[in-house]
């Protein structure tokens, strides 16, 4: 059957609203707070401001100069609206603030009249709107007016003025048609014969070049009388009835709702840094991997020892176990095969060692030969919960010592094919030895030898051997203790990124059953992964006893 995506993503949209909502609930006491908070604080900061009133006035414009009540189609032609902008400007000038200071008997000042005036125009139409603000609502309304007037009467002036140089070039010129009209009459009235035909034409065409200046002449002067401002509408600004600061209400509501937003936003935030891995399905968005299977909390066994798969091979601890030997199987198989599989985790505590071991012991059980290796030569975490002695191991392997003689063998009942390699002898810096070409050829003896060899490596984010050690592996197996927060298998996941190693999936440990729970301490100190040995020679790690009536829980 086909899904759909727009389904699913409309599901997942859902889902996510409804957990933000049920977040806000849980939370409400602190958004309520918060709101209070800002909504008073808004209330502070009106009752801080000034009295303020605004009113404004509006004109609509027409370009004097391509207006005209006679019908001319040689006017100037231009944009109406990039001239409603400059006039827009152009209100706010000094030439028209100053003329505005005049009709207010002086009493404010241009720079004054300036910072209380404010012009803008009108993206649609050709419209013009003056905002003034005062103290008192009367004089917001009288500075709007004035800036107006003093605009239409600016712009009057300046119209005439243009009017009358145009006119007295125009008078001149028709004076000099005058007079040459009646050279020309003159002339032709004061022959005895026929009147020279040139003589004529001359004359009818001052006439009517005359004529045709004389019409103009009188268009300008109506023109100008008409279309002097520029002005076609002009409405007045009248005294508002409220002012327009301070709002009380306004700024409560304004404040309210950003402290509202700002404290959703906080608890979302938080929320999401501290999102942990409770559930076995949590990590998988996070991590782009599937889930190999999922480890509940058990009992140590009798010992001291987290081996349920060896202990108590019926229980559900061991079973899971079981099922994610099966889980690897398959994921090795789509990857193309392999035998060696990096066990690690993306911090310390999260329950990788036991992980690794029990892991191991339920391949054993399938008549497989299988190699278990404690790479974590820090902490030596499963050399101690398998109680071997620790020389010689891993670190010698890429020496002369054989693979025999580093082997050890695993006494669980129905697990003789399992070989347990211990750390080794102690390095000063294991990183190094992980980067070398002495590990890559331990690794290929192992590989040798075993049928598949797990490998216990150090976490992600605690130690740089973890990348070197996944770099030599076929597979890399995440093991992911619940409460895990999601940032730090984010954190996790860019570092497998890097290493390019395929990861099968993650294991989620410590998942919510029966038992109890088993303590985990993880530490790295070289001191304290060398502390004292046991009477039998064998190395303890420290704070865990391994003697058979300890119930210390172990989970490494």
């Amino acid at each position: 059957m086909e899904t759909d995506p727009t389904a699913d993503t409309r599901g997942d949209l859902a889902r996510s609203g409804r957990s933000l909502l049920a977040l806000l609930a849980r939370r409400w006491h602190l958004l309520l707070v918060v709101t209070i908070l800002f909504g008073s604080t808004g209330f502070l900061f009106a009752s801080l401001q000034s009295t303020l009133y605004s009113s404004s006035a509006t004109m609509l414009l027409n370009d004097p100069r391509i207006s005209s009540v006679f019908n001319d189609n040689n006017r100037f032609i231009g944009d109406p609206s990039r001239y409603v902008r400059s006039q827009a400007r152009y209100l706010t000038s000094t030439e028209v603030l100053t003329t505005a200071r005049s009709l207010l008997h002086n009493r404010l000042t241009v720079d004054q009249l300036r910072g209380r005036v404010q012009a803008t125009s009108s993206d649609q139409l050709d419209q013009v709107s003056v905002t003034a603000t005062d103290p008192t609502a009367e004089g917001a309304a009288a500075v709007a007016n004035a800036v107006c007037q003093a605009y239409r009467q600016t712009i009057r002036n300046l119209t005439q003025t243009n009017a009358k140089s145009t006119t007295d070039e125009l008078d001149q010129t028709i004076a000099d048609l005058r007079g040459r009209i009646s050279d020309l009459d003159e002339q032709l009235n004061s022959g005895e014969g026929p009147a020279d035909p040139s003589l004529s034409a001359a004359r009818q065409a001052a006439a009517t070049q005359l004529l045709t200046l004389q019409s103009r002449a009188d268009e300008i002067a109506v023109d100008t009388a008409t279309y002097g401002d520029g002005v076609q509408m002009f409405e007045q600004a009248n005294p508002p009835s409220a002012p327009a600061q301070p709002r009380p209400l306004r700024a409560v509501v304004v404040g309210a709702f950003l402290g509202f937003l700002l404290a959703a936003a906080a608890v979302w935030w938080r929320d999401e840094f501290r999102r942990k891995a409770d559930e076995k399905q949590d990590p998988a968005a996070i991590l782009g991997v599937p889930l190999l299977g999922d480890v509940p909390e058990f009992a140590v066994s009798t010992g001291g020892r987290a081996l349920p798969a060896a202990r108590e091979p019926t229980s559900p601890a061991a079973e899971a176990y079981n099922f994610l030997v099966e889980s690897i199987g398959f994921a090795l198989a789509a990857e193309g095969g392999g035998s060696v599989v990096a066990v690690t985790s993306p911090r310390s505590g999260d329950g990788k060692t036991v992980t690794a071991l029990n892991l191991a012991i339920a391949m054993a059980r399938d008549d497989r030969k299988v190699a278990v290796v404690d790479g974590d030569e820090r902490m030596r975490g499963l050399t101690g919960l398998a109680a071997v002695s620790h020389e010689p191991g891993l670190s010698d392997l890429g020496g002369d010592v054989s693979v025999s003689a580093a082997v050890r063998h695993l006494d669980l009942d129905g697990a003789e094919a399992l070989d347990v390699v211990p750390a080794g002898t102690a390095l000063d810096d294991p990183a190094s030895f992980f980067r070398t070409g002495r590990f890559r050829r331990a690794v290929g003896r192992l590989r040798s030898h075993a049928d598949v060899v797990i490998v216990d490596s150090p976490p992600l984010l605690a130690a740089s051997e973890a990348a070197a050690i996944a770099s030599q592996a076929d597979a890399v197996v995440l093991v992911v203790g619940r409460g895990t927060p999601l940032r730090v298998l984010t954190e996790a996941r860019h570092r497998l990124e890097f290493v390019g190693t395929p990861v099968l999936g993650y294991v989620f440990n410590k998942s919510v059953g029966s038992g109890r729970r088993y303590g985990y301490g993880y530490g790295y100190g070289r001191s304290a992964a060398r502390s004292a040995t046991a009477p039998s020679g064998r190395h303890r790690v420290p704070d865990q006893r391994l003697d058979e009536d300890s119930s210390v829980k172990t989970s490494r």
